[in-house]
């Protein structure tokens, strides 16, 4: 048996990582009982099961992986986002977090309940009698999961406990980290699999090929720049985007606003999306990102109270990147409505002060319902993101190509068109040396992928987050330890032949 952390290893003794709750759209399975893998994989029911619970994993109740700390650990170190009102969240904005910070803690140990759900698929599912392709398939898809919760888990804490087989006994938990390098392979492997055995359209929810080339494109990109690197990773990169680019079953949306939203949700732009949409619920799936996102004392909602919203906001800073003329600020940002008293105010007048970063995950369409009962998908990967990494990459290969520009100069010439009206702004790039280029590409990606959970591994990869932070700041007690966040420290008591992070003290 492999380590997992004290609260993973409880989850599994009691219930084996098996089933804990359906999705909504192309899950509709029922929790079946807390039963033995021994006696629980019989049939194809069982194993599709058993994959739904591994979906579900991504995100539960709204509170765990991509439901909400994920976005914590990301959106508030990367300088996007700040909260007036939770006190354990100001402290990774202000880079004070401690190796016992809880959010930390709760995303280590639900990336392994994650991973430990996905290899009871894997290993377990080999033996299941049904049809050979659908297997395949299934199984496809938790190792598309893995490789998934991996590629987070390596980006966040680097060289980690590696564990690929099934988790059968708390008797022996002790395993020490595997280095980076090992862990890519895998994500790799799996990924390459996964190539070969999940369909191209689209599944309302569940993996496709077309997201499987993309998260394997942002891999390698990824990879490129650290020790782990390979000789080819961006030419790779490269290669596997135009492949995303040139399915028929994807295209950008022409319109900036049509990405997003419970009426846009798995659109053909959309490549893979955590379902985040459900009611609240003893078993519901919700993300929480948008209600908290709501500016306070602004009237949004029929329901909505003076002191809803507000926990999260986008910083000035931030925001300032955004230029007055660009369509997805006001896709992005709230930045102007009416209070309780019918008057209205602007961003600056809002009870917390800062414009809010919600409209990416509101629910548009809703006149009637509270805000905290309702919460978009969280869509991890989408075409746009694919053209700017094409874009990077061959930059990386050979400079700023004539394709390279056709690429960052499509997804600004997708914001020009506001409303089905056209606009002269963002104008193409043209003319930039190798440098330059890189910088500009970097900051089309904070543009627009605002709020998407790309921000703060955009920066590290690049080696700027540092440098971006204190620019901003030079107080801020940002350096080169948190380019990794530190192992949880009751992972380190209950297994000791882990070792911490540089800088992070035992």
């Amino acid at each position: 048996m492999k380590h997992i952390g004290k609260t993973t290893i409880g989850f599994i003794a009691l219930l084996f990582c098996m089933v804990t709750s359906s999705c909504e759209k192309f899950l509709e399975e029922e929790p079946r009982g807390f039963l033995s893998p021994d006696n629980f994989y019989e049939n194809e029911q069982d194993l599709f099961t058993a994959l739904v619970g591994v979906y579900d994993g991504l995100g539960d109740n709204g509170q765990s992986f991509l439901a909400r700390r994920l976005h914590y650990l990301t959106w508030f170190t990367a300088g996007e986002a700040f909260s007036p009102s939770l006190a354990e969240q100001r402290l990774l904005s202000n880079y004070t977090f401690t190796n016992d910070h809880g959010d930390i803690n709760r995303v280590w140990t639900s990336m392994y309940a994650g991973i430990v759900r996905a290899n009871n698929v894997i290993n377990r599912g080999a033996g299941v009698p049904m049809d050979e392709s659908r297997k395949q398939q299934y199984i496809g898809e938790a190792r598309f999961l893995r490789a998934l919760f991996y590629f987070y888990g390596v980006r966040l804490w680097g060289a980690l406990p590696l564990i690929t087989e099934e988790v059968a006994s708390i008797d022996d938990v002790n395993v020490p980290r595997n280095p980076v390098h090992e862990i890519y392979q895998q994500i790799i492997t799996d990924l390459e699999f996964c190539i070969q055995t999940v369909p191209p359209t689209n599944q309302q929810g569940r993996t496709s090929l077309g997201a499987v080339k993309a998260l394997l494109a942002k891999v390698y990109l990824t990879r490129a720049s650290s020790a782990a690197a390979g000789d080819n990773d961006y030419q790779l990169c490269a290669d596997l985007c135009k492949e995303v680019i040139d399915m028929p079953e994807h295209h950008l949306m022409p319109d900036y606003q049509q990405v997003f939203g419970p009426p846009n949700e798995f659109n053909p732009e959309s490549l893979f999306e955590w379902q985040g949409d459900r009611n609240l619920s003893p078993l519901g799936e919700l993300s929480p990102l948008g209600a908290f996102s709501m500016p306070r004392g602004i009237k949004l909602f029929e329901e909505q109270g003076p002191s809803d919203g507000g926990g999260i906001v986008s910083t000035v800073d931030y925001f300032n990147l955004y230029q007055e003329e660009d369509y997805r600020r006001e896709s992005t940002f709230v930045t102007g409505g009416v209070n309780f008293e019918g008057e209205w105010l602007t961003w600056q007048q809002f009870t917390n002060p800062y414009p809010a970063p919600c409209l990416k995950y509101i629910d548009r369409t809703a006149t009637s319902r509270n805000g905290f009962e309702w919460g978009g998908n969280f869509i991890v990967l989408r075409l746009a993101d694919v053209y700017l990494m094409r874009a990077e990459a061959m930059n990386e290969v050979g400079g700023p190509s004539d394709e390279a520009y056709d690429m960052i100069n499509e997804i600004r010439g997708r914001a020009r068109n506001r409303n089905g009206q056209p606009s002269a702004f963002p104008e193409d790039v043209a003319d930039l040396n190798q440098d330059e280029f890189r910088d500009a590409v970097l900051h089309e990606r904070a543009i627009e992928l605002g709020f998407e959970g790309h921000r703060w591994f955009d920066l590290v990869r690049t080696s700027r987050l540092v440098e971006t932070l204190k620019a901003i700041d030079p107080t801020l007690p940002v350096m080169d330890k948190h380019l990794l966040f530190p192992i949880p420290p009751d992972e380190l008591i209950l297994n000791p032949l882990l070792t911490q992070n540089p800088g992070w003290g035992n």
